[in-house]
This record gives C-alpha cells, structure tokens and sequence, in this order.
C-alpha cells in the first residue's frame, strides 16, 4: 500500500482561496493603464447643420463645459467643450470610451471625467490621461462663429 500524504480540506480550501483572490485582484487592477493610448482623433471637418449650443462669452478662455446638442438621429446627446483660446473651441462626445457612461467637465484636475470608472481625458486634444478606458473621445467639428459656439455632431464611430 502506498503511503501518501493526503492535504487537509482546510489547507486546500485555503489555498484555493489565496489563488483565486490574487487572480481577482490582478484582474480589477487600481484602474490605471500602463497600455499606450491612441492618439487624438483628427478634428473633423464641419458638415451638415451646426447647432449654437452657447455663447462664446459664457465659455472663458481654457475653462470646459457640457452643453445639450442634437444626433443626426433625432436623440439628445451631450457635448464636451474646451475653449484653447480666444479663436478656436474644440467639442467632443461626451460618451467615455471605456463603457459609455457620462464624461463630465467637472473636475479638480482641469480635465474631462468620467466618475463611473474613473477614467480622466485631455481637453486639449480627448486623449486619455488615466484609464480604464483606452481610447481617445471622439471629436466634433465646432467653430466660433460671430457670437456663438457652433457645433456640427456627427454618427460616432
């Protein structure tokens, strides 16, 4: 008869327990990517119908709002607008790339965020400056024109 140490139920619940939390937690991560993000979409050209979403004067010079605008498709969708100076305004989706939820410009970084996630996004160009999301927000054509803000949303991609 062979003679073979069987493991205690107790030292195999254990350990199995001990491999299946550290498989966990290497999977949720703390939410950072060390993953290269792509770069910043291409500034679309403006086509179709633009939409005054504000005035100029109520967005300063490198502050960041959200405004109400309309998809091609008929539903309300949001916008993320950064004003980079006095001649030019860039506007983004504000869905975020990683699950879709709502990016929002309130932040005490000075950036876009999304607070399901915790996923952090230039306003200088949409790139990601903390994940989980990888992607950069897509970009609308927008534009000063006269006294307004003029945004032309378009059918992600």
């Amino acid at each position: 008869m062979t003679d073979f140490a069987q493991p205690a139920r107790r030292t195999f619940m254990c350990a199995s327990a001990a491999i299946g939390s550290a498989a966990l937690l290497t999977a949720c991560g703390d939410g950072h990517s060390e993953a290269q993000t792509p770069d910043a979409k291409d500034i679309p050209t403006p086509s179709g119908e633009g939409q005054v979403l504000m005035k100029a004067a109520d967005l300063p010079v490198g502050s960041r709002a959200a405004a109400p605008a309309k998809h091609p498709n008929g539903e309300k969708a949001a916008v993320l607008l950064f004003r980079k100076d006095e001649k030019t305004v860039l506007a983004y989706s504000n869905k975020c790339t990683h699950q879709g939820c709502a990016v929002s410009p309130k932040s005490d970084k000075n950036d876009f965020y999304c607070a399901c996630h915790g996923s952090r996004y230039e306003p200088k160009d949409g790139t990601v400056l903390a994940g989980p999301a990888k992607a950069a927000l897509t970009r609308y054509a927008a534009e000063i024109k006269g006294k307004d803000i003029v945004v032309y949303v378009t059918d992600e991609s």
